[in-house]
């Protein structure tokens, strides 16, 4: 089943600013980045991106992680950086994704916007300076999760913050963090064991408003993550991106049945979605 929501682009602010999409999108469990989401029921459904959609963001060749740490390992001169402390946000046409710092040529690009049209945002995990170049090890978008490469500092606006999201797979519990205080907490709907939600570090990627709609598939609000399922290729042609959105089915909180998405109820998600700007981290924890 697909949606169609009549909501405009998200803005990095964090609001519930409505995004328009051109066409029919099904999202679930941002092609390169299409997210994937819970249907209402017990089944994640997919989406396909819309055409009229800016150019989206390409996936990088880079090697896998065996773990849900970032997987590329910053050379003696990096300068490590702990998750929030730097959001990259893309400022040029093509974002060069670089397999090393100070490579000529990139292996890969990003275009400026998602496929759902939210600026190009992306986690950084290290620093490096080259003959003067600043560089950035930059968390990507899609599977396999955790992959990462370099990008030019000059090429990105940055950031940070202290909001972040922290998901207790066994205790199936959520908890919005600012700083070290518990902004919110809820009990969520995690992935069926066929298809588990992933664990690691992940970031939000695009805002998706569906209040107009908060009986549909996604509930009131999706908010779409770089995490990707690691058992599922695919819903219905559409990539199986992880996402947390609403439910009018608050009797399904604490189930393990979706394809991967976290689910809550809506007027949580609603909260979510004013809390978190672009790059929110996304922590998925086995158990507390």
């Amino acid at each position: 089943m697909s949606a169609s929501p009549s909501s405009s682009p998200g803005k990095a602010e964090g609001s519930r600013t409505p995004i328009i999409l051109g066409v029919v999108i099904a999202l679930c469990t941002v092609a390169a980045v299409v997210i994937a989401i819970l249907a209402s029921g017990t089944d994640d459904e997919p989406a396909s991106a819309p055409s009229t959609s800016p150019t989206s963001s390409a996936s990088a060749t880079v090697a896998p992680s065996p773990s849900a740490s970032p997987s590329v390992t910053p050379s003696s001169d990096a300068v490590a950086l702990e998750p929030g402390e730097l959001i990259a946000t893309s400022t040029v046409d093509e974002l060069g994704l670089y397999e090393r710092p100070g490579d000529e040529a990139p292996m890969d690009s990003y275009g400026p916007w998602s496929a759902y049209g939210s600026p190009t945002t992306l986690m950084g995990f290290a620093t490096q300076s080259i003959a003067g170049t600043e560089w950035i090890q930059v968390e990507l978008v899609g599977s396999p999760n955790h992959r990462q490469a370099w990008v030019r500092a000059d090429d990105v606006e940055t950031s940070s913050t202290d909001v972040a999201v922290h998901i207790y797979l066994e205790e199936r519990e959520l908890e919005l963090m600012n700083g070290d205080d518990i902004a919110l907490a809820s009990e969520v709907v995690i992935g069926a064991p066929e298809s588990p939600t992933p664990p690691g570090t992940f970031f939000l990627t695009d805002p998706l408003d569906f209040s107009s709609n908060p009986s549909g598939v996604y509930g009131a609000y999706a908010l779409g993550t770089n995490g990707y399922s690691e058992t599922l290729d695919e819903f219905n042609g559409g990539d199986p991106q992880i996402a947390i959105h609403g439910t009018d089915q608050p009797e399904l909180m604490g189930q393990n049945i979706s394809n991967g998405c976290i689910r809550v109820p809506n007027d949580i998600v609603l909260e979510l979605a004013d809390a978190m700007e672009l790059g929110t981290l996304v922590i998925v924890h086995a158990s507390r």
